[in-house]
């Protein structure tokens, strides 16, 4: 077991069994290619012997060097991301070649067992600090880390425990690394508890693929760019009885891809326009201005303040207990729909719901890269 291959079992156990046991090969994706490329230049950084850091220089010849290509869409999508890592490099050589040591691990693999369960990794890398106690960090390239995130994560806490067990030494920090805002998101070590909970998650996932159990958990979004969707048996007989277009229409395939080219392209606009925005914030907070005027745009600066809650159970217990829960309620439109169309539901509330609306069908269209 490994954190992914459990995260995946939870996700969907059919998903686990067709990457794992069936080992059919899921589609690259540009992003983790990305993601490796970042940390294969990193683990070259700081896998030297002596406390000298490889120059900008070195460092940007080896990312070129090393470079995974696979997954992208076109070369321009792939020139965006090869830059964006040159971005983040340069800046993360500027931070921390004046500070540079030599780390106690680089990519550090581990094996170990849980219960009899065999266990696998790999960490990017663990420090000391000055108490003798060890750090541990995990590079992430993607998106901001969810609220919360740090306090639980698993991948983190399995990390610990493998270099507690392995090592000989206690664990004093755990650190994400958000290498595109080089920000480091740090934590206290796990306690007991969370631990106790890794274990019992590893043990009971591990029993649970020994016992073969397999049943699909679809859910829209995830199904929805899921590499084995085509022979997963929950959707075996989707789209039973619609016509499909022959191949030789040149009509209908130009507006295919005419269609998947503006959706494309809108989602790299999309990019760049994260990217921009958190520049012109960063400036923005950097001299206290809410406001600023460009020769065609104005840019306003707001601050969203939302309250983020674990434990939601405890939230609406408390609100009841209140006498103030109608005023949290709200009709769920896709709940309702689920009811109508429930042929278990009391047919009574079915005719009277039916009666009270009107079944409307919108079509759809999707459209994905080739």
């Amino acid at each position: 077991m490994s954190h992914s291959s459990i995260s995946l079992y939870q996700e969907c156990p059919q998903k686990y069994k067709f990457k794992y046991i069936d080992k059919i090969p899921e589609k690259p994706r540009h992003f983790f290619s990305f993601g490796q490329s970042v940390h294969l230049a990193l683990e070259f950084f700081y896998g030297v012997k002596i406390p000298t850091p490889p120059s900008l220089e070195e460092l940007l010849a080896n990312y070129k060097k090393i470079w995974v290509s696979a997954g992208y869409k076109d070369k321009g999508q792939e020139d965006e991301y090869f830059a964006e890592g040159e971005r983040i490099l340069t800046t993360f050589h500027g931070k921390h070649a004046k500070d540079f040591h030599v780390p106690f691990f680089v990519e550090y693999a581990f094996t170990f067992e849980v219960e009899g369960v065999p266990v696998t990794g790999r960490i990017d890398r663990v420090d000391k600090l000055a108490d003798g106690r060890l750090s541990v960090l995990d590079y992430k390239t993607g998106k901001k880390l969810a609220a919360g995130r740090l306090e639980t994560d698993a991948q983190l806490t399995m990390y610990q425990y493998a270099c507690e067990t392995l090592l000989g030494a206690e664990v004093g920090e755990l650190t994400f690394y958000h290498l595109p805002s080089l920000t480091e998101h740090r934590a206290e070590r796990r306690g007991a508890p969370l631990v106790d909970e890794l274990k019992a998650r590893i043990v009971s996932t591990a029993e649970e693929i020994t016992k073969e159990r397999f049943a699909p958990r679809p859910e829209e979004m995830k199904c929805r760019w899921c590499d084995y969707k085509p022979i997963c048996p929950v959707f075996k007989d989707q789209g039973a009885g619609a016509k499909a277009s022959a191949v030789g229409e040149p009509e209908l395939a130009a507006l295919v891809d005419r269609y998947g080219e503006a959706v494309a392209r809108t989602e790299l606009a999309k990019m760049e326009a994260d990217k921009i925005g958190q520049e012109l914030a960063a400036a923005l907070n950097k001299k206290k201005y809410v406001r600023a005027f460009g020769a065609s745009y104005e840019a306003v600066l707001s601050r969203i303040v939302k309250w983020e809650f674990l434990d939601k159970r405890k939230v609406l217990d408390e609100i009841q207990k209140a006498g103030v829960y109608d005023r949290v309620l709200a009709p769920s439109a896709p709940l309702v729909h689920k009811l109508v169309e429930d042929e278990e539901i009391d047919p009574d509330l079915r005719a009277r719901l039916t009666e009270l609306g009107e079944r409307v069908e919108t079509p759809e269209l999707k459209i994905k890269p080739l």
